[in-house]
């Protein structure tokens, strides 16, 4: 009888040994990781979202802002972190783009983080002045071929962003030359626009939207993988000839480091679409300026790749660096 119950007692004692790091650990909050400043769209989202993921997984989710290099400090801090689900890194394009226009960026998306799922995609709107004789972008195409000249110009925030590429591809798949004016950031962009100081521009959709509404610029083409609502009689990039097919719009998803346990995958996947598809969540992104486009871990997977390779062949062949 004595000897039963030490046994019981050793085994107790052992199951609380193994069973209390792995309890410890299910009450430790979740780090949601944001590489830039509190208060811009990434922040936004991330604390949008982070607050539901905390009502289905039962933990607290903390936003936690590691600004800098291009959002690339928030993806080392994770990658430095152990492999158990702690951290949560908030990725998106740059996650692709930074690596491949600055060298000294070690980072490999494929086998450095696990996929949880995208959550929204974001257009970029290529737009001309109100007073601009061009319509659609292929009238502006036509133009620019019959005149010859390369002096026709576009502002972005800056090299080696998404709104440089686009520009960039546009150059490359209708071999036209519109120069590239880099601004330090985006803010002042639509203002020159509307004021004519540019003669075109790569605008995110939030930003663009209060100028096209009154009417003080026109939108040529967008960006993303199907025409946005918002403008339902722009094309979308893809349906321009010699574009075939292709999009380039931004986009954010969930990522955890490479090596995090499956059944801790599984289950922030599964919390992230549960979230994703609350009407109340949804509602507070759109009306943001975010295309909700809820996708799962693979989805999103089959998603960057080809956008990556697309990105790769618009850096290699514009000799886009940036550092």
């Amino acid at each position: 009888m004595i000897r039963r119950t030490c046994s019981s007692l050793l085994a107790l004692v052992a199951w609380t040994a193994l069973a209390g790091p792995a309890h410890a650990q299910a009450d430790r909050p979740i780090s949601l990781v944001v590489g830039y400043s509190a208060g811009g769209s990434a922040d936004f989202v991330a604390r949008v979202v982070g607050a539901e993921l905390a009502r289905r997984l039962g933990r607290q989710v903390i936003v936690e802002n590691v600004a800098g290099a291009s959002g690339m400090l928030a993806v080392q801090k994770v990658l430095n972190a152990p492999a158990d689900g702690s951290l949560i890194y908030l990725g998106g394009t740059d996650t692709v783009l930074v690596p491949m226009v600055n060298a000294k960026v070690r980072l490999d998306w494929e086998r450095d983080l696990l996929p949880l799922g995208r959550m929204t995609t974001v257009p970029m709107v290529f737009a001309v002045p109100k007073a601009s004789p061009h319509g659609t972008l292929a009238e502006l195409l036509a133009a620019l071929r019959k005149s010859g000249k390369d002096s026709f110009n576009y502002a972005t925030p800056g090299i080696g962003t998404m709104q440089h590429l686009y520009g960039a591809l546009i150059n490359k798949q209708a071999r036209i030359s519109m120069l590239h004016i880099p601004y330090r950031g985006g803010a002042q962009i639509a203002n020159d626009l509307v004021g004519q100081q540019v003669d075109s521009a790569m605008l995110v959709l939030s930003t663009a939207m209060p100028f096209l509404k009154d009417g003080r610029i026109k939108a040529l083409s967008v960006s993303d993988l199907a025409r946005v609502p918002q403008l339902p009689d722009v094309k979308r990039i893809g349906e321009e000839e010699g574009f075939a097919g292709m999009a380039l719009p931004l986009w954010q998803g969930l990522f955890v480091k490479a090596g995090t346990p499956a059944a801790t995958v599984a289950a922030y996947e599964k919390a992230l679409l549960e979230a994703m598809a609350q009407p109340e969540l949804r509602a507070k992104l759109q009306d943001a300026g975010f295309n909700v486009t809820p996708v799962n871990g693979a989805a999103l997977r089959a998603f960057i790749k080809p956008q990556a390779a697309l990105v790769r062949e618009i850096v290699s062949s514009a000799g886009i660096t940036a550092e």
